[in-house]
């Protein structure tokens, strides 16, 4: 499987105060270059723990294991990247 995974936070404890959630995105973040012009907004987010970008799916699924973070401002940062971004639920 080809994905690129980032983790620049460490990955919290299920035991501490606030949820872990995982989400799911359909994008069009085909290739390195693409993922790399969105990388440093995905890096820097405090609530962001851990993204990764599986390229051997045909919908380019973005995966984020974040806490207190909302589904639309993960759209938002990518779509102002410039690139297609939807939550898959």
């Amino acid at each position: 499987m080809n994905q690129l995974p980032t983790n620049t936070h460490p990955t919290p404890s299920l035991s501490t105060n606030g949820n872990i959630e995982i989400f799911v995105f359909k994008t069009n973040l085909s290739d390195s270059k693409r993922i790399a012009d969105v990388e440093s907004a995905l890096d820097i987010h405090p609530g962001i723990y851990k993204w990764n970008v599986d390229l051997d799916d045909c919908d380019n699924i973005l995966r984020i294991v974040s806490r207190n973070i909302a589904p639309a401002e993960v759209e938002n940062m990518v779509l102002s990247a410039g690139y297609y971004c939807e939550e898959l639920q």
